[in-house]
């Protein structure tokens, strides 16, 4: 009987052990390989191999996934599969804190986490994800407030493995939907609201027929879990649905029209990210015709409220003929200005672009070696740009892939820190010496809304050395002071 149970407790513990070591293949190809997780769940409630799972687990994911050649949406999809496996395997919650706990880190320090979460959630087709978000109830982020006094499925309630490793023995066994867990990365619905904001308005600035349809499906999805979070961004589809009907309006109110087919977005600047705005000039008839005829009318249709124009944003679509054939190109609308300067004429030098756009010389170099790349220019002098009579390009459509329309988080941050010099010297004249986390509590308190996101130590520090390298400020002993 003796031998009986040590041979049982052996084929218990071989199995475990093959069946953890390639736990890393069963979660990729979960649920189907749902058995082999029977297999090791059985296994576990005869032998006492939950720290061999735990950190077999954490070295494969450190070996496979914790590094920059991981693709990060692998790596969600990944994160998603295991907490489903661990959970099964352990409901309280213990070892798939222990397992993902340095995955979630890794995650939270890759710039494109959130924008890969939200790009899953938006998508038009249905994805792991969008699955789990239409399931979810209620707000993605609570408070951790009290979460021992929780009650919820009390029933089901099971105590931890005795080898689980000491330092998890007083984690919560809460558990949450795969969404939640996800955004609980960063703790804030802020930091998603925000990225979520920029995503949208990218996405809205590049429609050309104001069909939003996509975006007011997401939005309705998102809503469920981030609520009221998302006023914002509901103004900004409002936007869009209003300049539809405010561009008609005022296209039947112009009499004499455009040549060219065009549509314009009318936004509340108020309530979107901060844009980027070039001073430029674009192809001189459309130009004359949005600040003149166009505006005038939109005055008159909307008495309280004035135009201002980013000419630099927006796209054009353009059809180029040449001798053996026609190709289609959307570019940005300094492009379409670049290269309508070979309308009239088969040569052009890059001064006379430069003046025309109102680009550097070295600016407009660089977008002309767009137009050289594709095949449609050439440079057949120093600064002297000709057009190709025939084309070898053999993409019929081609796409130029534009800058972001939005202002850099880091330039946002920035111009609100530059505008609180003179209160943070005032804080040090007053003070004598203040030290760096003196300085980001009080700027946290003014800065706690900002679209840039929550203040970090290292972004005053940043601001704090450059005002010492101007010589403003004296930094010695761990101090900030005004100089003597």
């Amino acid at each position: 009987e003796i031998w009986k149970k040590r041979l049982k407790f052996f084929c218990y513990k071989t199995i475990a052990t093959v069946r953890i070591n390639d736990l890393f293949e069963i979660m990729v190809d979960y649920p189907e390989s749902h058995p082999a997780v029977l297999d090791i769940k059985k296994c576990l409630a005869h032998v006492q191999c939950s720290y061999f799972l735990v950190k077999s687990v954490q070295d494969t994911f450190k070996e496979r996934l914790l590094h920059p050649g991981a693709n990060t949406e692998d790596i969600i999809t990944q994160y998603s599969s295991a907490i489903k496996v661990l959970r099964f395997l352990d409901p309280s919650g213990a070892m798939l804190e222990k397992v993902c706990g340095p995955l979630r880190t890794y995650l939270k320090k890759r710039e494109d986490t959130i924008r890969c979460i939200l790009f899953s959630l938006m998508s038009e087709e249905e994805n792991e994800l969008t699955r789990e978000f239409s399931a979810t109830t209620g707000t993605l982020f609570k408070s951790n407030d009290d979460s021992d006094l929780e009650t919820d499925d009390w029933e089901k309630w099971k105590p931890q493995s005795k080898d689980m490793p000491t330092e998890l023995k007083s984690k919560s066994s809460k558990s949450a939907d795969i969404i939640s867990t996800l955004c609980s990365i960063y703790g804030s619905a802020d930091i998603f609201v925000n990225e979520y904001r920029t995503l949208i308005a990218e996405k809205l600035l590049t429609t050309s027929n104001y069909d939003i349809s996509l975006e007011m499906r997401s939005m309705e999805l998102l809503k469920v879990g981030f609520g009221e979070n998302l006023s914002q961004c509901q103004i900004m589809l409002q936007d869009v649905v209003d300049s539809k009907r405010t561009h008609s309006n005022i296209m039947n109110t112009i009499k004499q029209g455009f040549p060219f087919e065009i549509s314009t977005l009318i936004i509340s600047h108020v309530f979107w990210p901060n844009l980027r705005n070039e001073e430029i000039q674009i192809y001189k008839p459309l130009q004359d015709y949005l600040t003149g005829d166009y505006q005038a009318a939109f005055s008159e249709l909307k008495r309280s409220r004035t135009l201002e124009w980013r000419l630099n944003l927006g796209f054009v679509e353009l059809d180029l003929e040449f001798a053996n054939r026609t190709l289609s190109f959307t570019v940005s609308p300094v492009q379409a200005t670049i290269i309508l300067c070979f309308e009239d004429t088969d040569k052009c030098h890059a001064d006379s672009i430069s003046n025309t756009v109102g680009l550097s010389l070295s600016q407009t170099r660089k977008k002309l070696a767009f137009w050289v790349t594709n095949g449609v220019l050439k440079e057949s002098s120093k600064d002297m740009f000709e057009l190709e009579t025939e084309v070898k390009q053999t993409q019929q459509v081609v796409v130029e892939e534009m800058d972001s329309a939005m202002v850099k988080i880091e330039q946002v941050r920035e111009e609100e820190l530059e505008g609180f010099t003179f209160y943070v010297m005032g804080v040090i004249n007053q003070s004598g010496q203040v030290t760096v986390e003196r300085i980001h509590k009080l700027l946290s308190l003014v800065l706690y809304d900002s679209v840039a996101g929550q203040l970090t130590v290292e972004e005053v520090k940043t601001f704090l050395d450059k005002k010492v390298k101007q010589k403003l400020l004296v930094y010695a002993g761990g101090v900030y002071k005004k100089p003597k």
